[in-house]
């Protein structure tokens, strides 16, 4: 088998170039800034349930044995942890460390359906794309004068090109939004339950939420 007659130039660059325009001129920057984020974080390492846990057992210790009301923010390598226990800090109450939990999931997951529809725009397009690059190979014939190996060729690019975005959707992109969705799917379940850790260690070391004086008139 001759892999080098797989290879044609002119019609990859049609397909990977009309794909890669066509999914910038229709993503917004904000879209395509979250999409190279979100295949970058496929190279760093994951959230890691036991390793955070670990970096705030002692303080998570302490809370518990001094009180939330002379408890500090825990010092952790992860941004978010530090702001749900600097919430619960702040406000001495569980409810402020969910609430804040909750904005920040708010924020991965619009992050997250900001980064998947250029992916998914692009996944559409590359077939469409082979398509494009397989009328310009047909074009490109002429019975009249072309030659048998000129026709061979814009058959070949013609059949390649179908192929390219056949492969380019289905083999690289498609696997790749997936790969992300798992991946961050993955990460929701490792936060949440290091957040039910965490309520859990201090829930009897919150102070009991302030009765309202009027609510207790009124009774």
């Amino acid at each position: 088998m001759d892999l080098g007659s797989l290879w044609d130039g002119t019609g990859a660059a049609i397909v990977l170039g009309g794909t890669l325009a066509a999914t910038v001129l229709g993503s917004g920057w904000r879209e395509l800034t979250a999409a190279a984020i979100s295949i970058a974080n496929l190279f760093t390492p994951r959230f890691n349930f036991r390793k955070v846990r670990a970096e705030i057992a002692g303080c998570v210790e302490d809370m518990r044995h001094d009180g939330i009301l002379r408890g500090q923010t825990c010092r952790t390598s992860d941004s978010e942890i530090a702001r749900v226990t600097a919430a619960l800090v702040h406000s001495r109450s569980l409810k402020a460390l969910l609430e804040e939990h909750e904005h920040c999931r708010a924020e991965r997951v619009q992050q997250r359906e900001a980064a998947m529809r250029p992916i998914w725009l692009a996944t559409e397009l590359a077939p469409v794309f082979g398509m494009a690059g397989t009328l310009f190979a047909l074009t490109q014939m002429r019975m009249d004068d072309a030659s048998t190996v000129q026709l061979v060729s814009s058959v070949a690019m013609a059949i390649l090109t179908t192929l390219y975005g056949l492969l380019l959707a289905n083999l690289v992109l498609s696997p790749l939004a997936r790969l992300i969705e798992r991946r961050q799917e993955e990460e929701e379940e490792e936060r949440q339950r290091l957040i039910d850790w965490l309520a859990g260690q201090l829930a009897e070391s919150c102070p009991p939420p302030r009765a309202d004086p009027l609510l207790e008139r009124v009774a």
